[in-house]
C-alpha cells in the first residue's frame, strides 16, 4: 500500500541563534524562555502543516491546552510576534493563518526532492517563480477551491518524460484532495443575523469607527472586506458568553477607534473580543460617565433605603391607629 503524501514536515531547520533574531528580540526580552518556548512550538505546528497554521478559537484553546499556558498569554505572544513582523499581520487579519515569506522559504528548502509541492495562491508571499528553481518537481498554485491557477516549472526539469509528467499529476491530484480537507473548517452551524439585529448593528458601528481611522491611516485594505457576520457573531459571543455591557461595548469602541496605539491594532471584532477585558480595564476613567455624579450601585442602595423606611413608616402609622382612642 502506497504511503499517504503528506503536507508537512517531519523536521525543520532550526538557527542556533534564532533568539537574537530582530524581529524576536523584543518577544524574548518581554515574556523570557517561556514565551521562546512558545514560538518553537508554534513553528512545529506550521510546518508540521506545510507552511502556515490556522490560527483561530478553537486552534488557540487546543494549542494553549496542550503547552499548558494561558490562553491569554499565548495570544499576547503570538500578537507580540506579529507585531514585530515574524509572522504576517496581513494574512493573519484577512485570513487567521500564521506565515511568512521565512516560513515558506524554508518549506521550499525542505521539500526540494518532493514529488509534488503545492501553494494557495492567497497565502503565498514568495516569488514561487524563483523557488522552483530551488526544487525538482513542478510547484502547483490552486486557489481557494483546490483548483490549479498555474504551474512554476524548474527549467533545468522541463524537458522529462511525459509519463513523469503524467505520474507526477497523479500525485498532484492527491495533493489537492488532501489541501481540500486542510482548508476545510470544522462543520458549524453559522448564525444568520438579520438587518436589524443588535449584533449586526454593533458589527456596522465598529466597522465604520474602524474604516473612518484606517482609511486616514492608509490601512483600509486590511479590513475593506470584513464578513459582517462574523463580526456580528463574535459580538454575540462578547454579550453572551463574556457577559459583556452594550453600553459600555460602545464607549470602549469609541475609545479604541479614537487612541492612537489602539485604533492601528484592533481591525475587527474578533480582535475587540480577544483584547476587551484589558481594553476596558485600561479605558480611561473619563470614559466611565457615573449617574448625576453617583454610580449605578449607589443609586440601587439609595433607592433600598428609601423603600425600607417607607415600610418602617407604614407600620407606625398602622400602630398608632391601633392605640386605644383612635
Amino acid at each position: 500500500m502506497a504511503r499517504p503524501v503528506k503536507e508537512g514536515l517531519e523536521y525543520f531547520p532550526l538557527d542556533v541563534d534564532i533568539d537574537q533574531d530582530d524581529k524576536l528580540l523584543v518577544v524574548i526580552g518581554k515574556f523570557g524562555m517561556e514565551g521562546f518556548g512558545i514560538i518553537i512550538r508554534l513553528m512545529s505546528e506550521i510546518y508540521k502543516n506545510g507552511y502556515f497554521h490556522l490560527w483561530e478559537e478553537r486552534e488557540q484553546y487546543v494549542f494553549a491546552k496542550r503547552v499548558n499556558v494561558d490562553i491569554n498569554k499565548v495570544n499576547d505572544i503570538v500578537n507580540e510576534c506579529i507585531k514585530w513582523g515574524f509572522f504576517h499581520q496581513e494574512l493573519f487579519e484577512k485570513h487567521h493563518i500564521l506565515t511568512s515569506k521565512g516560513f515558506q522559504s524554508r518549506y521550499i528548502g525542505a521539500s526540494k526532492r518532493r514529488k509534488s509541492i503545492v501553494f494557495i495562491d492567497e497565502y503565498t508571499l514568495i516569488d514561487l517563480g524563483v523557488a522552483c528553481q530551488k526544487v525538482i518537481s513542478p510547484i502547483h498554485l490552486v486557489n481557494a477551491n483546490g483548483n490549479v491557477i498555474n504551474v512554476y516549472i524548474n527549467p533545468s526539469k522541463r524537458s522529462e518524460s511525459d509519463t513523469e509528467s503524467t505520474q507526477i499529476e497523479k500525485e498532484i491530484e492527491k495533493e489537492k484532495e488532501s489541501k481540500k480537507k486542510i482548508l476545510k473548517k470544522p462543520s458549524r452551524q453559522q448564525k444568520t443575523y438579520a438587518e436589524d439585529d443588535r449584533y449586526l448593528l454593533m458589527a456596522k458601528y465598529l466597522f465604520e469607527r474602524i474604516m473612518a481611522s484606517a482609511e486616514q491611516l492608509g490601512k483600509g485594505h486590511l479590513v475593506r472586506d470584513a464578513d459582517m457576520q462574523k463580526w456580528a457573531d463574535e459580538f454575540r459571543k462578547l454579550v453572551e458568553l463574556d457577559k459583556a455591557v452594550p453600553d459600555e461595548i460602545k464607549r470602549v469602541i469609541n475609545w479604541v477607534t479614537s487612541d492612537p496605539f489602539w485604533q492601528k491594532n484592533i481591525l475587527s471584532a474578533k480582535k475587540l473580543r480577544e483584547k476587551y477585558k484589558d481594553l476596558a480595564m485600561k479605558m480611561p476613567s473619563g470614559n466611565h460617565p457615573a449617574v448625576a455624579g453617583k454610580s449605578k450601585q449607589q443609586l440601587r442602595n439609595e433607592e433600598a433605603v428609601r423603600k425600607i423606611r417607607e415600610a418602617e413608616q407604614r407600620e407606625r402609622e398602622r400602630s398608632a391607629q391601633a392605640l386605644p382612642g383612635h
